[in-house]
């Protein structure tokens, strides 16, 4: 496991063999064409129960899950647990 927390204070646990799923792979390269398909990266990278957790962290206090926050904490979640990820 990989684990991290961004600056923003959330705690992430990624399982190391998403490295090597292809089906992970093509589903962001799905989502650079298509942002509409960019929950489906995080669900797979994070699971459903920490993509849940990350959207209540982005959430905050509001209604609204900011698109903006959600990812940014994404692309510190991959540079976090990059190095992790390319040595396992």
């Amino acid at each position: 496991m990989v684990r991290g927390k961004t600056t923003s204070g959330f705690e992430f646990e990624i399982d190391e063999s998403i490295a090597d799923d292809m089906e992970f792979m093509e589903a962001l390269a799905d989502a650079m064409d298509d942002a509409i398909r960019f929950p489906k990266v995080i669900e797979q990278l994070l699971g459903a129960e920490q993509k849940k957790k990350l959207y209540d962290h982005v959430k905050g206090g509001g209604k609204r899950v900011s698109i903006e926050k959600t990812i940014a904490e994404f692309t510190e979640i991959m540079n976090l647990a990059g190095e992790g990820l390319k040595n396992s």
